[in-house]
């Protein structure tokens, strides 16, 4: 595996950080293309969707939490976040390259 690939399942539920350190919520997917390319094919992934309670919706179904917590806007954030708007030098601990305010929420 090379410096710029990391395995899906080190990454899925792993807290997100901003740049300045606060919690932005849990990594919950990944979008990804394939590219066509000499020899083969790669997967490319190309956004990363964020919610605050992505543990919960893992566990539940996504349909659950949002009902459960729908009259609560505040409490369940869901991000979109372009791919290189992350940093995933350490895979553990992934942080956004910009702040938290920057972020529109889906």
């Amino acid at each position: 595996m090379s410096a710029r690939e990391v395995r899906l399942s080190r990454l899925t539920g792993r807290r997100v950080r901003d740049v300045d350190g606060r919690p932005v919520g849990r990594l919950h997917e990944l979008v990804t293309e394939i590219e066509l390319r000499p020899g083969g094919r790669a997967y490319v992934v190309r956004e990363i969707h964020v919610r605050s309670f992505g543990a919960l919706d893992a566990l539940t179904g996504s349909g659950f939490a949002r009902h459960l917590f729908g009259r609560l806007p505040r409490v369940l954030r869901r991000y979109c976040i372009p791919w290189d708007w992350m940093d995933f030098s350490d895979p553990d601990r992934p942080r956004l390259t910009c702040g938290r305010d920057q972020l529109v929420e889906e």
